[in-house]
């Protein structure tokens, strides 16, 4: 079968390709650039398929090295034409490396496209930036052209290209970097370049230059490297950036759709980050830029506007972009009206972000006051209505105790703890969003349970120590947590004392004399007992502090008889009720003389006194013993008389019986009226030891007589 005149001119020209026939290589780069120029991308892959395609690509990279212009723009153009199409992609890329004839080695096709760039013949620039553009398009070219090892060479050269004057070449070479930028590969080897701040330099100055495509390109560039923290923290960081902002503005009242659409991309990106969302609404041209956004809404290309409503609902993402575009006069309104309108011609993804953007700028609801209820005497349960967030917005509660914020959530409820006992507080709460803060809801009132009490303070002994008691004052808790409903007395730790809630003193009554004890009082609510009050140290009344003088004994009044007498003390507790007059133990005397004689004392033997001094209080206060021995001399006397002795007992004050001297040395005498004795005393009569034995001789001196 006759192959058709294309399929045989074809198959003839791609094996002069094959072979390398320079001579005959123009009529065959005019052929082919004539066929893929009128031929579909199906056509184009069919050719290359049926006519070994890969060594004629190899061939017709080969004819690169050639110095000749004409030549090297045809197969420029070819190799651009073809690596547009992604089926006959391959057929390029996957051109192996050859040896010429004189034994060097070929350059790689990419290397000869970066050698083309550095041309003085801006066409010949324009073409080589424009087929490696059209290879990067693509993931597996974008991949192919940051594995050559030329891609380094090639960076800062494209980077001076964007600012050229030659408007094709600077937009070509623009493209080629805004593609790259497509890769996080690309951008990352971007930024480690040792020439990256001059690439980015010029990249940013391009979207001032005189080639709109230059600008249009870089704008889509600074918008992939600001999605990136690490890219964007370094272009915020350039002095010049500040005028990068003016010139995407500029170029959002562009006449023509690509900037407009890559300038709002740009800004959206920007606004995406905190830092670059601030420096957007600082900028001095804010308020312009947000009125031709709002315009771009209804631009003619969906493109443009639904980037202009992505920037939009960009700026919503923080709470002061919110308030920005809310004290905007056209934003709400505008959205507002298209939203409500919504033509048909709006497409879908164009109405999402104007409801998304509409939503955000709307306040957030103000909810009803917390239902609260107290859990303990520290603790409060609250719970509120929930927002129901239409945009996807995550929605965070606020609750306020006071003006302090106590919970910061995803959830409608919440145990506020570490609360004082007793007490009331308002609580508020308040939805928020990332970009907005809702009002404050009416204050709801709680009241914590009662608790147990702190410590009474300014716990104090009252009045002068008493040999027995103390009395003690005390203050009401600083923090009663509660009513309180009495008052716990404690010394040394034991509870002595209950006394109600109107009582704030006490009397700690049967406590030794000259002692110190410790005393506490708790407080006491419906809760239980509270803390006690730091202890106190108290004293009673110390009675040695208080001694009388030895009493004075005397034995001139007789040989069986010794006088007692004494003073008052010299340092007195209080009123003296009465005295007593201790003889080896046991009371002889209590009343308020001070003096005494006992008779009929045994001679020589030894007699030991006490005086205790009573006072009006009841305090008894007991001298040290004084010592003395009764005398040897023995008085005369019968048996008779001591019976009368007896009888004048019986008759009283020795009167009768015998009377006289004789009589009366048979019973104790004293100088006071031993009648009179104090109110301990007074109920029984008092008799001495010596009366007790005097009466047992008058016993046997009757038995013997008998």
């Amino acid at each position: 079968m006759r192959l058709k005149p294309d399929e045989e001119v074809a198959a003839e020209y791609f094996q002069f390709l094959a072979d390398r026939d320079v001579y005959r290589a123009p009529t065959v780069l005019s052929w082919l650039t004539d066929y893929i120029d009128t031929h579909n991308e199906q056509e184009v892959c069919n050719l290359l398929t049926n006519n070994n395609g890969q060594e004629a690509m190899s061939g017709l990279v080969d004819l690169l090295e050639f110095d000749d212009k004409r030549l090297t723009q045809s197969v420029v153009h070819i190799l651009g034409t073809i690596v547009e199409h992604p089926s006959c992609r391959k057929y390029v890329l996957q051109v192996p490396r050859n040896t010429a004839s004189n034994g060097q080695n070929n350059p790689t096709l990419f290397t000869a496209l970066v050698n083309m760039l550095m041309s003085e013949d801006k066409n010949v620039v324009m073409n080589a930036a424009g087929t490696i553009a059209n290879i990067a398009d693509s993931e597996d070219g974008r991949t192919w052209i940051l594995q050559q090892a030329a891609f380094q060479d090639a960076l800062p050269i494209l980077g001076v290209l964007t600012v050229d004057n030659h408007q094709w070449a600077a937009s070509n070479s623009a493209l080629v970097i805004a593609r790259l930028c497509l890769s996080s590969e690309g951008i990352m080897k971007m930024l480690s370049h040792e020439r990256s701040n001059y690439i980015l330099t010029n990249l940013c100055v391009s979207l001032c230059g005189s080639s709109p495509g230059s600008s249009m390109n870089a704008a889509f560039a600074i918008g992939r490297l600001l999605e990136r923290e690490d890219a964007r923290t370094k272009l915020l960081s350039m002095k010049n950036f500040s005028n990068t902002m003016t010139a995407l503005t500029k170029m959002l009242h562009s006449d023509e759709t690509g900037p407009r659409k890559n300038a709002c991309f740009a800004f959206s990106c920007l606004a995406n980050s905190q830092e670059g969302h601030k420096r957007l609404l600082e900028n001095l041209n804010s308020e312009v830029i947000l009125g031709q956004l709002v315009k771009l809404l209804t631009d003619e290309d969906n493109e443009a506007a639904w980037f202009a409503a992505v920037t939009l609902r960009s700026l919503c993402n923080q709470k002061e972009g919110v308030f920005r575009l809310r004290d905007h006069v056209q934003v709400q309104a505008s959205l507002k009206k298209l939203i409500k309108a919504a033509p048909t011609s709006l497409k879908q993804d164009l109405l999402t972000e104007l409801k998304l953007a509409y939503t955000v700028i709307n306040k957030l609801p103000k909810l009803q006051p917390p239902v609260l209820s107290a859990k303990s005497a520290s603790s409060v349960s609250a719970h509120w209505e929930a927002v129901v967030a239409t945009t996807g917005t995550k929605i965070i509660y606020q609750l306020f105790q006071g003006t302090t914020c106590v919970y910061e959530g995803k959830s409608t409820s919440t145990v506020i703890k570490n609360l004082k006992s007793y007490t009331t507080y308002v609580f508020r709460v308040r939805a928020t969003s990332g970009s907005d803060e809702g009002p404050y809801s009416g204050g709801a009132l709680v009241s914590t349970q009662q608790g147990v009490p702190g410590p009474p303070v300014e716990a104090t002994s009252e009045g002068k120590p008493q040999h027995n008691s103390i009395r003690i004052n005390w203050r009401s808790p600083d923090a009663p947590n509660g009513i309180i409903t009495g008052y716990h007395i404690y010394v040394n730790g034991e509870r002595v004392g209950v006394v109600g809630a109107d009582r704030l003193s006490f009397t700690a009554k049967d406590l030794p004399h000259s002692t110190s004890v410790k005393v506490q009082i708790a407080a006491v609510t419906s809760a239980g007992e509270g803390e006690k009050s730091p202890p106190i140290l108290c004293s009673t009344l110390n009675l040695s502090d208080y001694p009388p003088k030895k009493p004075i004994l005397s034995t001139s009044g007789g040989a069986n008889e010794i006088n007692i007498s004494w003073i008052d003390p010299p340092k007195q507790l209080g009123i003296i009720d009465h005295y007593e007059l201790v003889m080896d133990g046991e009371v002889i005397y209590s009343g308020k003389d001070q003096g005494y004689r006992v008779s009929n004392l045994e001679p020589l033997q030894e007699y030991t006194f006490n005086i205790r001094v009573v006072t009006a209080d009841g305090y008894i206060v007991e001298s040290e013993p004084a010592k003395k021995k009764a005398g040897s001399k023995v008085v005369k006397k019968g048996v008779a008389g001591a019976e009368g002795s007896e009888e004048g007992d019986e008759e009283g004050d020795g009167s009768g019986g015998g009377g006289g001297t004789e009589g009366d040395s048979d019973r104790p005498k004293t100088e006071s009226n031993p009648e009179k004795v104090s109110k301990r005393s007074s109920s029984r009569s008092v008799r001495s030891p010596i009366q007790q034995r005097v009466g047992r001789d008058k016993d046997r001196a009757k038995t013997s007589h008998q």
